[in-house]
């Protein structure tokens, strides 16, 4: 297997890594300065949640649309599971950042 393809196996869930990285880096920063809760932290943490959403669910796009190309079955399972890591990312990284997209 390539380099690139373990990239694009390994994308959706490194994006969810940089995301719980990053929310708690950002909270922390909030939290220090003023308080986590105030409306600019929310703010910042639901852009960043939702670009980190887009790009995790692009990695599982870009891996169910190799996978419906065809191939033999390392093709198969590599896409598969780039596929898979993308929604499973997606939604971890929505469910990750729902309190600050709804106001809690």
């Amino acid at each position: 297997m390539t380099v690139g393809r373990w990239i694009l196996m390994l994308g959706g869930m490194s994006v969810w890594a940089a995301h719980f990285m990053g929310v708690y880096g950002i909270a922390s920063v909030a939290d220090v300065a003023a308080d986590a809760a105030v409306p600019a932290s929310r703010w910042t943490i639901g852009a960043f949640t939702l670009a980190c959403a887009a790009a995790a669910a692009l990695f599982g796009l870009a891996g169910l649309r190799r996978l419906r190309a065809g191939g033999d079955s390392l093709d198969r399972l590599s896409w598969s599971v780039t596929a898979f890591g993308g929604a499973f990312a997606t939604i971890a990284i929505l469910w990750q950042g729902l309190p600050a997209l709804v106001g809690h």
